[in-house]
């Protein structure tokens, strides 16, 4: 279970662990902070690391530098927007991994060892081992090869955009009839591939919660911590608004 940070605010990464969140996604991408202002990033990340959940780190595209950035400041995964091929799913992996599985540039003078604090030979492998990979798929391009994206090794997880594939079909409402068809199509390629897929949650969260667990569904995403502040503060407010008018 876990959601979207656009908020620039160690406080609000730290409300959103304690609140009982697997992880939150750093949003680099639409969000203000940037992929590469890593002074940003590290608080962000510290703060996950005092409330215990996992931060990971969404970019603006594919990049070695920027990934290299986030996942030094210590986050713990990349989930890259705009996954269309194989291609593009090995070079995510490849900018994720330290050699011999990748290309990540390999310092051990970064917050990622706790500044050398914790540091061993074993460092590399264990990185390579516990650090993500997500491929967000977005476009009509990528749902049709994604049994390609996801055969490649080092992947952990899809996300799978319906808004951005809905605008790009010429559709402004993500439910219409052809992205409801390749969203079929994605959850039918995952499951036979064993492989994890995100499903986002909408309100009312309760009904969104249960059929996407009904459906079987393992990760689940509130679309992010804005959404979150205003939905449930709009419910209140409405509630106030409703009872004062039923009571006169």
């Amino acid at each position: 279970m876990g959601t979207f940070l656009f908020i620039p605010s160690p406080s609000v990464m730290e409300i959103l662990g304690y609140a009982g969140f697997d992880f939150a996604i750093i949003d680099t991408e639409h969000g203000p902070t940037g992929s590469i202002d890593t002074r940003m990033l590290e608080d962000l990340v510290r703060a996950a690391n005092v409330s215990d959940i996992v931060p990971l780190v969404r970019l603006p595209e594919n990049s070695r530098i920027m990934t290299a950035k986030a996942l030094d400041s210590g986050a713990l995964g990349i989930v890259v927007p705009g996954i269309k091929t194989k291609d593009d799913a090995i070079e995510l992996v490849r900018n994720t991994k330290y050699a011999p599985n990748g290309d990540r540039g390999s310092c051990y003078l970064t917050r990622a060892t706790k500044y050398t604090s914790e540091y061993s030979p074993d460092y590399w492998s264990n990185a390579n081992e516990n650090t993500m990979a997500v491929p967000l798929i977005e476009s009509k391009e990528g749902v049709e090869n994604l049994k390609d994206i996801i055969s490649v090794p080092g992947i952990d997880f899809v996300f799978f955009g319906p808004r951005d594939l809905s605008m790009s079909l010429g559709y402004v409402d993500v439910n219409n009839p052809l992205t409801n068809q390749y969203s079929d199509k994605v959850e039918k390629i995952c499951n036979e591939n064993n492989m994890p897929l995100a499903r986002f949650l909408y309100p009312p969260y309760k009904d969104s919660i249960k059929g996407w667990i009904s459906k079987g569904a393992n990760i689940l995403v509130v679309g992010g911590d804005v959404g979150i502040i205003y939905n449930t503060s709009n419910d209140i407010v409405k509630t106030v608004r409703e009872t004062k008018r039923k009571l006169g």
